[in-house]
């Protein structure tokens, strides 16, 4: 008991410091609830089975986007991440209000693309409102082709999984100097989204 204390101590200091880096301190308490608010809510649909069954569509893709190929044993990890990279993302995002005036756009609007599947919403566990994630945003307004991109990807991916894609390094995706960009990154730079739609379609 006390080493898994020490164990869970040591995560949590860990989680500080990661947070403290992107000057998100003081958001521990909140980013733990959304996580276990999270595993409520889809718990049953990302953590192992209890006994040998086939994983479903959604449970293996989960674990691929942690980068946990299906099979073997079972682990509880690739989860628990999951529901830890729901939390920041459900914490960071911008109030859909804050959103619109940032688009200078009204509300209603934004309600409309959520349904239309042309920007990323999320909700947080006390909230009923939407949220919409920054990674769509540049200093200059919306990220350009966000759009076509979104409507690429399949209609029930998670949000986390969407954004990680956004976020993570495609080695399709190249600069001149030949650095893999990440998909916000080569959007925001005005290249083509073209790749970046094809990309999405295989999330």
């Amino acid at each position: 008991m006390p080493g898994e204390i020490d164990r869970r101590i040591e995560d949590f200091d860990a989680l500080r410091a990661t947070l403290a880096k992107f000057h998100l301190t003081g958001l521990e308490g909140r980013i733990a609830r959304a996580a276990g608010d999270y595993l409520e809510a889809h718990g049953h649909e990302i953590l192992p089975p209890d006994r040998a069954e086939p994983l479903s569509v959604a449970e293996r893709a989960a674990l691929a986007s942690v980068g946990v190929a299906a099979g073997g044993e079972a682990d509880p990890q690739p989860a628990l991440a999951l529901a830890a990279r729901h939390a920041v993302l459900a914490e960071t995002a911008l109030p859909l209000a804050q959103a619109a005036d940032r688009l200078g756009v009204d509300p209603s609007r934004l309600r409309q693309r959520l349904r239309e599947r042309t920007i990323l919403g999320i909700r947080r566990g006390d909230e009923r409102g939407w949220r919409i994630p920054g990674f769509q945003f540049t200093p200059e307004g919306e990220l350009p082709g966000l759009r076509g991109v979104l409507r690429a990807i399949r209609p029930d991916a998670a949000p986390v999984i969407v954004a990680a894609f956004f976020t993570t390094p495609q080695a399709d995706l190249e600069d001149a100097e030949g650095q893999s960009l990440t998909p916000a990154a080569w959007l925001a730079a005005g290249h083509d989204p073209g790749p970046v739609r094809d990309l999405a379609a295989a999330i």
